[in-house]
């Protein structure tokens, strides 16, 4: 098997530093006795390049290196550190800051925030400041603001539901049952993609999620101006968001080298790179399939056929 190995020496981008930070501040406002697995588990999932012990020769250092007041090595308990967390300043001020401005530029954190309805974060809107304000999930709506929703499983049920009604001349009934079925569209993604309709859905989830909560936006008491504005800063944080897991599942995940067997080369094409199979086997899976790093059967065959048959 084939390994993509990751140079020691990648330093954490301007980019993956804002979503750990705006990630922590959300978690741990101000938190005692963190213990370093759940410490580092977290701050793994905003990394693109998830390996502390590889980059920055573990969890002790990276936070020494890029957040070194903010968290602080208490000592040990059993086997784990301990670490003090504190993302709001002095204590007395915990209340006033934990609704907080959201930055206005692209990030993978500010897409899975807005449209993934398990993260533990919610929005407003704040008219006298005329900008996006964010906070953990358990905390009260202060005063001021007026909420935005996120989506919920609810909205993406109905955008799946709208997809079906849009599709034409196909027997849609098997789309209803699938969707019905789940509490999930991961059911039903997963026959959209064997039906070769993944791109048309991919295309319709993403504009009907940025419509919606552009919406909700306008009804919270955005102007336009603001409205277009995040909804194209969500357009983009989706892009990055994309591209971002496709790096780290060809660097984490790569595939096995294909047998030769299973591949047939035409005289000209060299021997087919297990990389280019991997990247373009990704293009055929949904986001929830990329997010559980999986590479169903179907869609690895259907990349080899699309990389053999290219001009």
């Amino acid at each position: 098997m084939e390994h993509t190995t990751l140079p020691s020496t990648v330093a954490a981008s301007t980019t993956e530093l804002e979503q750990v930070r705006q990630a922590l501040t959300l978690r741990y406002p101000n938190s005692k006795n963190v213990l370093g697995a759940q410490l580092g588990a977290l701050i793994r999932r905003h990394l693109t390049y998830p390996e502390l012990k590889g980059r920055f020769g573990g969890l002790k250092n990276f936070v020494t290196q890029y957040f070194p007041t903010e968290i602080t090595w208490r000592g040990r308990k059993g086997l784990d550190d301990l670490y003090d967390v504190c993302f709001s300043g002095n204590e007395s001020s915990v209340g006033a800051e934990v609704w907080q401005p959201v930055t206005p530029e692209p990030s993978s954190w500010l897409w899975s925030s807005v449209t993934n309805p398990s993260t533990s974060v919610q929005f407003a809107w704040s008219p006298s400041a005329g900008t996006l304000m964010r906070a953990s999930v358990d905390v009260q709506i202060a005063e001021g603001l007026i909420a935005v929703h996120k989506l919920s499983k609810v909205d993406y049920h109905n955008i799946a539901r709208n997809f079906i009604a849009s599709v034409e001349g196909r027997d849609t009934s098997r789309y209803i049952q699938a969707l019905d079925s789940s509490e999930s569209t991961v059911e039903f993604g997963a026959l959209i993609r064997e039906d070769g309709l993944l791109p048309k859905w991919e295309e319709f989830r993403v504009d009907s999620a940025v419509r919606l909560f552009a919406d909700r936006l306008g009804a919270s008491g955005a102007d336009a101006g603001a409205v277009n504005q995040w909804a194209d800063l969500l357009r983009s944080s989706q892009r990055q968001a994309r591209s971002e897991r496709l790096q780290k599942t060809i660097a984490l995940a790569p595939l096995p080298k294909p047998r030769r067997s299973l591949i047939r080369q035409d005289a000209q094409a060299g021997p087919l790179e297990t990389l280019a199979v991997a990247t373009k086997a990704l293009e055929f899976l949904s986001e929830a399939e990329l997010s559980e790093l999986r590479l169903p059967l179907g869609s690895v065959m259907r990349a080899f056929r699309s990389l053999i048959s290219v001009d």
